[in-house]
């Protein structure tokens, strides 16, 4: 076993469960609750009555941008040996997309100010704009999950249908996130779209967090064990 290189697949295992129970939090559960579409009000509002609510959403987008950034240096090395120059794009690619996502947090946290000057208009071109670079950096992400997918194919231990579970999630996250970016009026469309690829995206990147932890940078099943068996001495008994 490759202890480098299992140390790397735990600790991107371990960081990508984090990143998932992050973003569950604050994206599922408090930004869900505290903003509206379409009603910046009452946006204002729950904001003013759950400052504390809000500042914990800060935290955990916070956290996700940390844990990606470690995602993205220790998937690089633990690929590495399989194809150390698609190993390498698949990381830059995801720190361009943690770069992204750190400038739309810088945009969340903007919000904090405005919640003490009553600006409703001003918070929701804030929280708009938080919610656009995001989903724009997941067109990114997307082209990630989809180096992956090809890195998982081509190495010798991760199982394959792991590599095509990333492959569908990549390209629907690209697909996805690029309609809302660039046809935002099939609105409808891409709510269908995103509720039926939803639960693939899911089991791609939580699947692949459980099995690096599991037995990621183990050593290879496909090298015949030691042979232990101790065979008796022959001899040849030469007549004249």
């Amino acid at each position: 076993m490759n202890n480098s290189n299992r140390k790397h697949a735990i600790l991107s295992g371990v960081s990508l469960i984090i990143m998932a129970v992050a973003a569950g939090y604050s994206f599922g559960y408090v930004h869900s609750s505290l903003f509206l579409p379409d009603n910046p009000e009452v946006s204002l509002s729950n904001v003013q009555n759950s400052t504390f609510l809000f500042a914990t959403e800060v935290i955990g987008w916070v956290i996700i941008l940390m844990t990606d950034l470690l995602v993205s240096w220790s998937l690089y090395k633990f690929f590495a040996p399989v194809d150390r120059k698609i190993s390498a794009f698949t990381g830059v690619v995801r720190g361009v997309y943690s770069i992204i996502l750190a400038f739309a947090i810088f945009h969340l946290i903007a919000v904090w100010p405005l919640s003490f000057a009553a600006d409703p208009d001003s918070l929701a071109i804030f929280i708009t704009a938080f919610e656009n670079y995001w989903s724009f950096g997941l067109i990114i992400f997307g082209i990630h999950l989809i180096g992956l997918g090809y890195l998982s194919l081509k190495s010798k231990t991760v199982p394959k249908w792991m590599g095509y579970l990333l492959y569908i999630a990549g390209v629907s996250y690209t697909m996805i996130h690029g309609a809302k970016a660039f046809t935002p009026e099939a609105e409808h469309v891409i709510g269908i779209a995103e509720m039926i690829l939803g639960a693939p995206m899911a089991i791609a990147e939580l699947g692949f967090a459980v099995w690096l932890i599991w037995k990621g940078g183990k050593a290879s099943m496909t090298q015949p064990p030691i042979s232990t068996e101790i065979k008796p001495f022959q001899s040849t008994l030469i007549h004249n």
